[in-house]
This record gives structure tokens, C-alpha cells and sequence, in this order.
């Protein structure tokens, strides 16, 4: 019979309908998944996948696949003190920066930046953590943040913290039973422990101050009088300092909420701005200064020196 004629038998009929049943409740299935991952991320979560992902890390069968950003020294420190890599892990965020003024004129914190930095930041932690807790990680060492902004999104700020899950000796685990984050190296977290010295997690912090030029910075600012004179800002010099000091006491503050003796390996990270603003008849230049602190906050453990020296020693055959 022609082709062309060719009546379709009930088996290839029943087949084309059970292949069509299996793409609606595929196509179902994704639906219900991203309508899932996206309530998660509303909530401060991780997507349904990668939850799902990661779960297959948290029961110890005794196999080692691992993946990690951890150098070959970093690897082999922490191998002597029965550290295992588990996972890569990732906290991401994407936050839109609301309204602000374009100008003051007086010395003001612009908390529309500074809240939305530390807010964006404080997601991209919670997740990081998320995911370092549903691999059935211990701890995520060499955390390291990449901040950046993007063409697509104006007036959009991104944070993303990437580090890697490890599980620790039992005598090593934070008693609360959370996952430890810290930016420190393999060989630097090593040292803490075997000297004595927990880290308990990270400390971060973010302000940004608006410092209006005065009298005296309009006039060095100039094209004549007093910009020929050699002499400090101090108004912005000041606003500087201010922007440090705030940010250093919420870092100072979040250690203690953690019950840390103090904050090591700090990093500073500070850029500034400026603006073109009339004030009266003349162009003023103001300055607008950003601080960015994180560090890893420690407490001192004695038990965990003794622990760290007991933990066995790495198996090397000479080959002599």
C-alpha cells in the first residue's frame, strides 16, 4: 500500500499518546519545579535543584568524589588534620538599589546603598551556608566574594560568595551544629586549629557616606584664590574617616554575636565617587566614600590543639 495511504495501527497510535503523556508531565514537572526553586529564593533559599544536587553529598558511603578550589598545599594541610573536601559551593543574589537622593548637604550615611550592599551580601551568605549544610558540610573555607554590576540591570548590584565544603574531625565541629563559613586558606586554617583557635564564622560590613563639599573645599576647588594653596580636604578626609569607623563597628559588633575574641584577615576594600553639584552661584565637587570590611572571626579553643594533634598523620611511602 502507497505510503500516502498508510492508516496508522493502534499500537503506533497508543505509542504517540504515551509519548505525549510523558512531554506534558515533563513539561509539568519543570513547571511545578521553577514555580518551587522560585518560592525557595523568595525565602532567601537555594533552588529546588541545587538543593537536590547537593543532597547526594550529605551520606558518607565511604567514596571520596569531591570537587574543590583548594590548591594542592591547601589540600594536603588539611588532609593531615582528617579534613575532607566534599563540594564547591555557591551563594548568589541579584538586588535592584531603590531610589536615592542626588545630593545632600550635610554629612550623611546613604543607607539606601549601604543597606542594600549589606542585605545583597547577607543572602549570597545564607545560601552559600544552605548549601554547605544540605551537602552535610562541617565548614566552607576560602570563601571569597566577586561583586560586581551588570549592563542588563542598571542600578542592580550582584554578590557571589564561592568557597568549599569540607567536613571536619568530630572534635573540630562548632557545637551549635551550623556550618562554619571562613575566608581563610587551607594552610591558615590548619595553623588556627593546631595553635588552639576556632573560627566561628565571617564578619562583613559595608557603608557608604555622602560628604557635601564646604566653604572652604569649594574654594581649593577653583580655578583661582585659594586652589592655589597646597592644603588637606579636610571635610572629605573626615568623611572618609567616618565611613571606616561605621563599618568597623558593625564588624566589631557581628563578632561578638558570634562569641569570637576577635577578627583576623581582615581586608578593606574602599572606592569613592564624586558628584557635580550648584550650590548658590558655584560648582561644587562632593565626594561620595565606600568602605567594605570581611574577616574571619575567631575564639580561642584549647581543646582543639589537643584534637588537631592527634588527628592522624598523612600515610607517604619513601620512594628512596
Amino acid at each position: 500500500m502507497s505510503p500516502l495511504f498508510h492508516r496508522k495501527s493502534e499500537e503506533e497510535k497508543e505509542a504517540e499518546r504515551a509519548e505525549r503523556a510523558e512531554r506534558e508531565q515533563a513539561a509539568q514537572r519543570a513547571s511545578e519545579m521553577a514555580a518551587a526553586s522560585l518560592k525557595r529564593i523568595e525565602e532567601g533559599r537555594i533552588p529546588l535543584g541545587a538543593a537536590e544536587r547537593l543532597g547526594q553529598y550529605a551520606p558518607e558511603d565511604g567514596q571520596r568524589r569531591f570537587s574543590s578550589d583548594l590548591s594542592i598545599n591547601e589540600w594536603s594541610s588539611l588532609a593531615g588534620l582528617g579534613v575532607i573536601p566534599i563540594t564547591q559551593v555557591m551563594g548568589s543574589s541579584i538586588y535592584h538599589v531603590g531610589w536615592q537622593p542626588t545630593y545632600y548637604n550635610v554629612p550623611t550615611e546613604v543607607r539606601v546603598l549601604s543597606d542594600a550592599y549589606n542585605h545583597c551580601r547577607r543572602l549570597a551568605f545564607n545560601r552559600l551556608r544552605e548549601e554547605a549544610q544540605i551537602a552535610g558540610a562541617d565548614a566552607v573555607l576560602g570563601v571569597r566574594i566577586d561583586q560586581g554590576m551588570h549592563d542588563w540591570a542598571p542600578g542592580a548590584i550582584e554578590f557571589i560568595v564561592l568557597g568549599t565544603a569540607v567536613r571536619l574531625p568530630e572534635g573540630m565541629r562548632d557545637p551549635s551544629g551550623k556550618a562554619v563559613l571562613s575566608d581563610l586558606t587551607g594552610q591558615a586554617f590548619t595553623q588556627l586549629c593546631k595553635a588552639g583557635t576556632r573560627p566561628v564564622g565571617i564578619a562583613a560590613h559595608a557603608s557608604v557616606h555622602y560628604v557635601p563639599a564646604t566653604e572652604q573645599t569649594q574654594l581649593a576647588q577653583r580655578a583661582w584664590g585659594a586652589s592655589w594653596v597646597n592644603q588637606e580636604l579636610v571635610d572629605f578626609t573626615q568623611g572618609v574617616y567616618e565611613a571606616r569607623e561605621k563599618a568597623m563597628s558593625f564588624v566589631t559588633a557581628q563578632a561578638r554575636e558570634l562569641g569570637g575574641d576577635g577578627v583576623i584577615g581582615v581586608s578593606i576594600s574602599q572606592s569613592s565617587r564624586t558628584h557635580e553639584v550648584r550650590r548658590g552661584m558655584y560648582e561644587s565637587t562632593d565626594l561620595e566614600v565606600s568602605f567594605n570590611l570581611i574577616g574571619t572571626v575567631i575564639r580561642e579553643d584549647p581543646s582543639l590543639a589537643q584534637t588537631s594533634a592527634s588527628a592522624s598523620p598523612l600515610s607517604i611511602m619513601s620512594l628512596s
